[in-house]
């Protein structure tokens, strides 16, 4: 059955001939649309047909962001290695080669040298696509401004249709402006598809006027009579991941709370721009509103609530994924539902999705999903940290009990601190275990239990290229989460859907904004409704201590620890997290790997030859350490190092030498 991403596919190879004159460089400050030499085929061609405009916008689909396609991978390595829920190990991967030692300049985005790209491209320099396959989100944003002016000149597209192209357009467009304003803030916004040869002038938007106009868009989308709410089921099996007003809705939701957050809706400016730094176009404006308000945060919850309140209208389309059955394999196989596969006729949890480039086919590994993101985990690309794993708490719901048996002679009992865990650790870290629950993988590998215990057959080694620094378990963990076992003959033909929003993230943007606005009960309920589906307990009752009813700091810590465990490594939401909420502390604080150690009958540790498990003996009991990440240590980690500059990137010194009114950020 077609699904969008194979017309997404079939057009990047057909538009490079076809609309050749369309979608060449975008270079704010330069000609917006310039007409390749030798080539006859104009706008006017390009809307002459609804096929033609319909591929078109296909090609704009393409370029959503996914955190999963190479052109949004640092060298191999996804931004959540700059999060402290994983680490980058790889020696050539961006991380560890800029990020980590502090190498990142205003000049990382004008290299074609992968290993130093910042984590997004703000470039636009010819072609707008660089040699890693990143596009510039002009590029997109000018598709999508031709579009919405053109489409209407379309023959044979009913009113209805150039409606919907048009709700579609809009939401793109605004995603792709989203994008661009958490990694930079205030931006150039082009408001219109400017004519051949005319330059943009205007400027950079503060960052108050970047995110009014990416809501606008997000309205503009919503307006559109023909904007549907769903995919009907009917059409779901071929347009599974096309967008809808429900998207519109939700990003506009997601937009607010990010502004509404501390990084720009503060006091005072996350940073000053030092002396030197200040020019005819210095304006602090561009990465701060000016004054805090906390009323954005009731624009959030508003927006929340249009969104739920629109989805109950249409039978509340969009729900949280079920388990089929009250245990592990039920509640993992859901949680892997909601978070790894597209929407069918049954599932309707993802409300936005992104498209990664690249499916598996046959077993054939793919350079897009399947080939970069896989094999750079697999090379250790972004390895789970301790820390990660010590956000899922137990099984009844109680946070992670366990701080205290770290080191020798600290855990007497031998506890596995892996044991009773909640379900979304298996799902996304692959830990000691026993053996698989019916109804999840049946085997890792051939092997029917987990030893990543010292000198276990799991424990790192090396990696394929014979490198023990670049291991995908080189932490002590291994990455479950999307991933699975690697089984290339368990993922043919898969259509992954990543997820930039889907319902669960909904709840828990809702319980935030309402922690905000002093509705504690109300939040809790809300991430109730998504701890439920695994079978967690309420939180405010398994954690007594935290006094979550009426400490809204610690109720905001809980919201920011549980949008980790549900969806992290998404769509890097966790690094924007800790951005948005200027988490200097989570950013410096250094990381951890494990080591397990299997304990003989005697309560000593076995750390000599192989220590592979034999299934007809007891399972082992362990001891722990948790040593500090020493590959690839970061400088943010060293005292006194950190600036509040790497909350934003630094922008292209090439876009800011055209002269247009770029900026550059506070520090760089």
């Amino acid at each position: 059955m077609k699904k969008i991403l194979n017309y997404i596919l079939a057009l990047g190879i057909c538009s490079i001939f076809f609309f050749s004159a369309c979608v060449d460089r975008l270079a704010v400050g330069d000609p917006f649309l310039e007409k390749a030499p030798g080539v006859d085929v104009n706008i006017d061609s390009v809307f002459s047909s609804a096929e033609y405009t319909r591929n078109f916008l296909w090609s704009a689909y393409g370029q959503i962001y996914c955190t999963y396609t190479a052109g949004n991978m640092m060298n191999g390595a996804p931004i959540d290695a700059l999060s402290d829920s994983y680490h980058c190990y790889c020696s050539w991967g961006a991380p560890i080669q800029s990020y980590y030692p502090g190498s990142i300049t205003e000049d990382c985005q004008d290299t074609n040298n992968g290993n130093f790209y910042g984590k997004f491209s703000y470039s636009t320099k010819n072609p707008s696509y660089d040699s890693d396959g990143r596009v510039s989100i002009y590029e997109t944003v000018r598709k999508c401004w031709q579009i919405i002016e053109n489409i209407d000149k379309v023959p044979d597209m009913s009113d209805n249709e150039k409606s919907r192209l048009r709700g579609e357009a809009y939401t793109i467009m605004a995603s792709r402006y989203f994008d661009a304003f958490r990694n930079f803030g205030g931006l150039c916004l082009a408001k219109r598809a400017y004519g051949v040869g005319e330059d943009f002038t205007e400027g950079r938007a503060t960052a108050w006027e970047t995110v009014e106009f990416i809501d606008s868009l997000t309205v503009c989308a919503i307006n559109e009579p023909g904007f549907i709410w769903n995919i009907p089921n009917s059409d779901i099996g071929q347009w599974s991941g096309r967008l809808t007003k429900a998207s519109a809705r939700a990003l506009r939701a997601k937009v607010w709370m990010f502004a509404a957050s501390p990084l720009f809706n503060n006091s005072k400016a996350y940073m000053e721009y030092s002396p030197d730094k200040i020019t005819e176009f210095t304006n602090l404006e561009h990465v701060w509103f000016g004054k805090e308000d906390p009323s954005l945060w009731n624009r959030c919850l508003e927006y929340c609530n249009d969104f739920f309140n629109e989805n109950a209208a249409n039978g509340n389309y969009y729900q949280l994924i079920q388990p089929s059955t009250q245990d592990e394999g039920g509640y993992r196989m859901a949680f892997r539902r909601a978070y790894r596969y597209r929407n069918d006729e049954t599932h309707h949890e993802k409300i936005f999705d992104a498209h990664p480039t690249t499916t598996l086919s046959g077993g054939a590994w793919g350079w897009g999903w399947a080939g970069f993101a896989l094999d750079g985990y697999r090379q250790g690309g972004a390895v789970p940290t301790n820390e990660l794993v010590e956000c899922f708490g137990m099984s009844d719901g109680r946070n992670f009990p366990y701080e205290n048996l770290y080191g020798a002679g600290n855990n007497p009992d031998g506890i596995d601190m892996f044991a009773d865990r909640d379900p979304r650790l298996y799902e996304t870290v692959l830990v000691p275990r026993k053996s698989f629950p019916s109804g999840t993988v049946g085997d890792y590998n051939g092997s029917t239990y987990i030893d990543t215990w010292v000198n276990g057959a799991m424990y790192y080694k090396k990696d394929n290229f014979g490198d023990i620094t670049s291991d995908d378990a080189h932490s002590g963990f291994r990455k479950f989460k999307w991933m699975l076992d690697y089984n290339s003959g368990k993922m043919d033909d898969e259509y992954i859907g990543v997820s930039y929003i889907r319902l669960a993230e909904m709840y828990l943007i809702r319980a935030e904004a309402k922690a905000e606005t002093g509705d504690l009960a109300g939040a809790l309920d809300d991430i109730a409704v998504v701890r439920n589906r695994v079978g967690l307990g309420r939180l405010e009752k398994m954690n007594p201590g935290l006094n979550l009813t009426t400490n809204k700091e610690n109720l905001i810590n809980e919201i920011l620890r549980e949008r980790n465990c549900e969806i992290g490594a998404e769509c890097g939401d966790r690094l924007y997290d800790m951005v948005r909420r200027k988490r200097q502390d989570l950013f410096t604080k250094p990381l951890h790997e494990i080591k397990i150690f299997r304990l003989d009958a005697n309560g000593n540790r076995l750390t000599e030859g192989d220590q592979c498990w034999d299934p007809s003996t007891d399972w082992p009991k362990f001891e722990y350490e948790k040593p500090v990440i020493t590959v690839g240590a970061r400088r943010w980690w060293e005292p006194g190092y950190w600036t509040n500059k790497w909350y934003l990137d630094p922008v292209s010194r090439i876009e800011i030498q055209k002269g247009y009114g770029l900026t550059q950020n506070p520090g760089w």
